[in-house]
């Protein structure tokens, strides 16, 4: 018989048990809840703006480009291949220029050995002195001038001559003159004492009126020829100066003839240097060299024989010896939250991502307008610098290299856990009896 005051005791046993188990299994749920709820308070997560992107030169790859154009005559590259600075790549065949130049040049050398000429006409040197390399290279033209030099010498020196030989003439009949009289002068004073003593004599009836007459006679006949000498003197001193005037007009114009000679040639020659140099850039232009250390990217000429226009880009090159930078793209809702120098991780887009880590960097530039690819996505270019080049896993080390694909991870702040919860609600709420 089974007593009923045993079976309400155990029952409530189990009441009291279960009861206590609830009460604790309560107590636990508070105490996860109020502990979620102080890790959701306190606890900050990053907030980050992932970008897809990849390693490019920091200052870009290098487009090649010609100025003028012209026939491609050989091609020393190939699509991938390294390449250093100054490395010929690509010959273009000679144009007029060549001939242009040698035609210049040619020129250039006959305006040097004129200006050798000129200057040593204009000073009065025995010779003319010529640039010792052109003495080498150009004999038969330095003949040439020695022999034009001494051409135009030698009749400047006869003109010379002549009017120095006609000023020594005139001078010697001004002496001759001027001789005849003083000479004459002072036979006719002399002869004015005779006359006055003859008059003297004749008052006395010493002697003859006819004797007289013959003194008289005589003082006539040197008068005049005094006045004739006197105006043939100053004829002579006329024909003197003339002649010393045209000889002064000879060395005057000579050295004005040889002075413009000499400045129209230097004028030229400062010309045709000027264009000597256009042509001699533009023949070292023909070829084209590699501007920087790196990895030729794409080509655009392939063809012996093929035309480059004028201005065209014929290859682009990747720098090898550059910075290398992560070019991400921002999405476009994320702009307003990215600025430079906040940090960033970047990891491998790729499945060994997890194996190779990450590298730390930090945002150094953000493009303030977006751009927008041929597919129709929008995106704003961000650049970033990591801490260095290399992802590592063990011993084994993996370079960065431009091309290389990448996801960067921005860090735009810090959020609690409770604000990622709470924030969609908060925004509903404040979008909240504002619809139509």
């Amino acid at each position: 018989m089974i007593d009923p005051q045993g079976q309400l005791t155990e029952k409530s046993v189990v009441e009291e048990e279960s009861s206590r188990w609830s009460h604790f299994f309560l107590v636990i749920c508070l105490a996860f809840c109020c502990s979620f709820l102080v890790w959701a308070w306190f606890g900050e997560l990053d907030v980050v703006s992932m970008a897809d992107g990849r390693v490019v030169p920091s200052s870009r790859i290098k487009e090649v480009q010609h100025l003028e154009g012209g026939i491609v005559s050989e091609i020393l590259f190939t699509e991938g291949e390294q390449v250093n600075t100054d490395q010929p790549l690509l010959v273009l065949e000679g144009t007029a220029s060549d001939a242009n130049a040698k035609e210049l040049e040619v020129r250039t050398v006959a305006l040097v050995m004129d200006i050798a000429r000129l200057e040593a006409m204009l000073d009065g040197h025995a010779n003319p002195v010529f640039p010792e390399e052109l003495a080498k290279s150009h004999s038969r033209l330095i003949e040439q001038a020695f022999e034009l030099f001494n051409l135009q010498m030698t009749k400047f020196r006869s003109d010379l001559a002549g009017r120095e030989e006609l000023v020594k003439q005139r001078k010697g009949e001004i002496n001759a003159l001027e001789t005849r009289v003083i000479n004459n002068q002072s036979s006719l004073d002399l002869l004015r004492q005779q006359i006055a003593i003859s008059a003297e004599l004749l008052k006395d009836q010493l002697t003859t009126e006819y004797r007289h007459l013959n003194f008289l006679r005589e003082e006539a006949d040197l008068n005049s020829k005094i006045d004739e000498d006197k105006a043939q003197l100053t004829k002579a001193i006329s024909q003197l100066e003339e002649a010393e005037e045209n000889l002064r007009w000879i060395r005057l114009s000579f050295r004005e003839k040889v002075g413009e000679e000499l400045k129209s040639a230097r004028q030229e020659l400062g010309e045709l240097s000027e264009r000597l140099k256009k042509f001699k850039d533009s023949q070292r232009r023909s070829v084209i060299r590699s501007p920087v250390d790196g990895i030729i990217k794409t080509t655009y000429v392939n063809t012996v024989g093929g035309v480059v226009s004028a201005g065209q880009v014929v290859l682009t090159i990747v720098p090898t010896d550059d910075t290398l930078v992560v070019e991400g793209r921002l999405p476009v809702q994320d702009i307003g939250y990215v600025q430079e120098g906040q940090e960033a991780v970047v990891k491998l887009a790729s499945r060994d991502a997890r194996r190779y880590g990450n590298l730390k960097g930090k945002v150094i530039g953000v493009s303030p307008d977006a751009v927008t690819t041929s597919d129709g996505q929008t995106f704003y270019p961000v650049r970033i610098r990591t801490e260095q080049d290399y992802f590592s896993w063990r011993t084994e080390r993996y370079p960065l290299v431009p091309g290389m694909q990448l996801l960067a991870y921005i860090h735009t702040g810090k959020r609690t856990v409770l604000e990622y919860l709470l924030d969609p609600y908060v925004d509903s709420m404040g979008q909240a009896m504002q619809e139509r």
